[in-house]
């Protein structure tokens, strides 16, 4: 446990990730994998894997902790495939990451169609976006 920890670190520490950055377990290999800009999520897979595929690797990015454990990391908002692929060339895991500007214990205040001030939520609200 301790190796993996010391990995993901490594990982958001060279990927440039944000210092609070959460990581939430994903153990299922398919259906969508949300997460908010700067949180990391591990992706369990049930057989080695030996390509992974980021269609928009600026929305997401993805390292290989081990031969079945991926970890992706939310870089900006939006919406990016993930795709990784076994011996032969068999599908492992075909899935739509969704990456949003918070997580979900924050609130964004929209204004005109657009978005306006972000806030992160626990006990109090933090704003996350600057005045302007």
């Amino acid at each position: 446990m301790r190796r993996l920890s010391l990995a993901i670190a490594a990982v958001l520490t060279l990927s440039g990730g944000v210092a609070s950055a959460q990581i939430l377990p994903t153990n299922t290999a398919s259906g969508d994998l949300s997460l908010a800009q700067g949180d990391a999520s591990y992706v369990t897979l049930g057989a080695a894997v030996r390509d992974v595929v980021v269609v928009d690797p600026t929305v997401a990015d993805v390292s290989v902790v081990n031969e079945r454990t991926l970890i992706v990391m939310g870089k900006r908002p939006g919406v990016t495939s993930l795709m990784a692929f076994g011996a032969g060339g068999r599908t492992l895991t075909s899935r739509q990451v969704i990456v949003s500007q918070v997580n979900d214990s924050g609130v964004t205040i929209y204004r005109g169609g657009q978005p306006s001030v972000g806030y992160s939520c626990s006990s109090q609200c933090t704003r996350l976006t600057p005045e302007k």
